[in-house]
This record gives structure tokens, sequence and C-alpha cells, in this order.
């Protein structure tokens, strides 16, 4: 009998890469280093079913993690377990968790904990309190049933991330893993430097996971789990996983240091914020090994900008992308389409902004349609003012068949407004598609997505709505 089983969920749309639920596998090492033994069962990567893991294994505990995207799943699971074996313990956890506790155990009735925030240290305290039968109301970012209702202990401390153990990578099947690196062509694997983001983005919840703070791994720690990844599992290339790795530019001049001085030769990825990053520190990045940036500027309407609180300027956007090409980096910009308060003629500002700045973009990333998740100060808008079904709950039935329009997975809303309602989302997926599919280098991509099963899926959608857009009738002159 193993003490505890932790289960990621497939993500059935393919909408994330094959990554290594890095979560979990924090969560498996702490574990391990209190004395329980641990299994990691990842759904996106097992080759055999649930079921057989758990009559091999035989848990007496389950977490099981997941995101907004992936939330029925992970309900599906905790169905599939207690259908197994009523007595074994479901807890669950993770971002959309965390926000959603008290709507989750009042409706999934086989899940019988929720972790709010970082799970190490809650989870090890409510399995020991469980084997010793002691009573758990002190265990902080627990939330459970107690009585007719749901009670939800004071959420957790932050965690210091150096008082943990490396993640279990040897927990999981490693060769499966593999992140897509663009423009060089190597065998590339995720991880973590930092939790948190200081940021308060208004459709973002990473801010308020992480309690509005951001805390650092040693340069050293974060080297060594490089240096191991790279050389002890074959991988070739590393894509930086943290929220915004350049939150910190000391933080990030010492990892680029201990890169540097270990003499590592390697490319990398990251994720950096617009007012973040100098000449200094970007040169820096380039001689440690970045060679690729991402950038959320989001929209070219500092109207827009100011209402999604991303605390940036048009200008400082352009400048940093500007930088950014002046470096050497190659960059991938990201744009949304469908903001608080946005227009069409915002919009028009954003495609105005990427004409402008297209030769020094080396991806637009680009969506209509801005979801709404739990715990988002979007999520409070879209209730208050009712851009959301008044009976809507995040762990009932949820599927939007009309979302695929704009090829967005139908079980996430998407803020809808009366300025900027399907029509005008629909129009705006039309103007990306048709940008994205332009010219010769838009047809090599259009062809490479015909290999690809989970992106073939968008192409009738997209003639649909090239054929809808041109049975429109014209006015004429």
């Amino acid at each position: 009998m193993t003490d505890v089983l932790l289960v990621n969920p497939k993500e059935a749309s393919g909408f994330f890469e094959k990554m290594p639920p890095l979560g979990l596998a924090s969560i498996a090492a702490h574990l391990e280093k209190n004395g329980f033994s641990v299994r990691i069962f990842d759904a996106e990567v097992e080759k055999r079913k649930l079921d057989e893991w758990l009559a091999e294994i035989q848990p007496r505990v389950v977490g099981i993690s997941g995101t907004t995207h992936t939330r029925f799943d992970s309900f599906e699971i905790a169905r599939r377990i207690k259908r197994f074996n009523r007595d074994i313990i479901t807890v669950y956890g993770g971002v959309h968790a965390s926000f959603t506790a008290a709507d989750t155990l009042r409706y999934i009735s086989e899940l019988d904990y929720v972790i709010k925030g970082e799970g190490e240290i809650t989870f090890t305290e409510l399995i020991r309190k469980h084997a010793k039968g002691e009573n758990f109301r002190m265990v902080r970012g627990l939330a459970y049933r107690e009585g007719s209702g749901v009670t939800e202990n004071p959420s957790p401390s932050r965690l210091d991330l150096e008082s943990l153990p490396a993640p279990a990578y040897h927990l999981l099947n490693m060769k499966r893993y593999s992140v897509m690196m663009e423009f060089c062509g190597q065998k590339g694997i995720s991880l973590i430097t930092a939790r948190g983001c200081l940021a308060r983005c208004s459709f973002c919840s990473a801010s308020r996971m992480f309690d509005h703070l951001v805390t650092t791994r040693s340069p050293a720690g974060v080297v060594d789990e490089i240096e191991f990844l790279l050389k002890d599992h074959g991988y070739s290339a590393v894509k930086i996983f943290d929220s915004t790795f350049t939150v910190d530019r000391g933080h990030v001049m010492q990892v680029c240091d201990e890169i540097l001085k270990r003499n590592l030769v390697f490319p990398w990825e990251c994720e950096i914020r617009i007012g973040t990053v100098d000449r200094e520190l970007l040169e820096k990045m380039k001689s440690a090994g970045c060679y690729y940036v991402d950038v959320g500027v989001e929209s070219g309407s500092q109207k827009v900008l100011n209402l999604m609180r991303k605390g940036i300027t048009v200008e400082e956007a352009g400048e940093t992308i500007e930088l950014c090409h002046d470096t050497g980096l190659k960059i991938k910009a990201f744009f949304s389409f469908g903001h608080i308060g946005e227009y069409p003629e915002d919009a028009d500002k954003t495609f105005q902004f990427i004409d402008q700045h297209r030769s020094m973009i080396s991806v637009v990333a680009c969506g209509a349609g801005v979801r709404i998740y739990p715990g988002t100060y979007l999520e409070t808008y879209a209730r208050t003012n009712n851009f959301l079904p008044p009976d809507f709950e995040w762990s009932r039935p949820y599927a939007d068949e009309w979302l695929a329009n704009i090829f967005q997975p139908k079980t996430v809303p998407v803020l809808l407004q009366p300025q900027l309602g399907k029509s005008e989302l629909e129009n705006i997926a039309l103007r990306i598609y048709n940008r994205r599919y332009q010219g010769w280098a838009g047809i090599k991509k259009g062809l490479i997505k015909l290999t690809d099963p989970n992106k073939l899926k968008k192409l009738p959608k997209y003639l649909k709505l090239r054929i809808r857009e041109s049975l429109k009738p014209r006015n004429k002159p």
C-alpha cells in the first residue's frame, strides 16, 4: 500500500504542452522528505489506465491537481477513485481549486478536501494529522465540509522555496516530456526559478494566488537543477516558466552569472515584463544563453491597458520590443481582444500596433475573447455586471459550443459585452487568422498545422468564419 498517489489530469484539447507537473513533483518531494511513500500518475503522458494504478498501489490518499480548463476532468478522476474505494481520501489543489474551494466542496461530493495556495506543507500536515487521528482545524490553507457547510481555514504563509527539496523527477517518466523550443529545434524542458507575480492584471490570478509577493530560489539551486536536466535526462534547452522571470532584476543577474561561471551553454526562453528590463540586463541574459523572450503587450490602446490594470504604456511596450530586437533576442508578443471596456476601435489600435512593430516580432500570439478565470478582478466585474449567467458556478456543468467559433475552449467562459459581443469577436478572430495565414510564411504555417491533430481541428472553424464573412451583404458605394 502506498501512502499517497498524486494525479495530474489530461488536458483534452492539447491547449498546454507536455510539461512535467512541477507542482506535484514538488509536493511529492516534500512528502518523501517527511517519510511518506508517493507515486505520481500524469494522465498527459501515462499509457496505463488510472484504475490499473489504483489496483496496483492501493493508495490511502489521492491528491488531484488541475486547472480551470481541466476542472471537470479532475472531478471525474475523483469520482473514479471513490468508485474504486470509498475509503480513499481525495484532495484537490492548484490555482483553480484555491479560488473555488467552497464551490467545489458544495457540488463535488467525491472530493474530501481542497488545498488553497502552495500545497507542500498543507498537504503534508493534512496527511500526518489524518494518520494520527488529530484535528486539522489548525492546518492553514485547508478547506473541508463541516456540518452542512464548508469551513475554510486561514490562508498559509508564503513558503521559503529554499526550504523545499528539489522536485521528485525520479517519480516521473522524463522521457515522455518535451517542450517545443521555437527557432532552435532542440529538445527542451520547463522549470521555475520563482513563484508569484507583482502585477495585478484584471484577467490573471497569479498575483492573488501568491499573495502579491514573489519568492525566488537560490541561483545555485536553479542552475543545479538545469545541469541535472541537461546532463542526466538529455535535454538541451530550457524554458523558464516563471510568471515573469525579470520581475527581480538581481535574481536574474545572479542566475545568469551562475550559468556563465559553470560554462554551461544551452538556449533558453523566458517571460519578461514591460518595464522590468534594460539593455544591460538583456545583454547579460543573452550572454548566458537566452535567445527568446515572451512579452505580454495585450493591447495597443492605452485606455484598454489602463482598464485591465496592466500598469504599462503603449510607448513602453514599443520601446521594450525595440530594445529586445536590438539586443538580438527573438520575441513572442502576446495580444488579446475583448477586455473590459474595449471597443472595436480599440481593437483596431492593437492591430495597428502589431503592424507597426511586426518586423521586430518573431511570433505574434493573438486571441479573440478574454477568458474569465476564478479569483480575478475580471470574474468579479463579470458577475457584478451580469456578464456571467446568474446561476453560473465553476463546479457545475458548463460548455458553450459557440466558443469554438473564436477558437476558445468551450468550458471556460469569455467576457461578452454589448459593444464587443459574439459578432465582433468572431470578426476579430477572422482578422487574426487571415493575418496568420497570409503570404508564403502563412501558407507554411497552415501546412504544418495539417500534421498536428489538435491544431487541425481549428481549420474547419476558420473556414466556417471565412464563408460566413463572404456571405455577408456588402454596402454598395
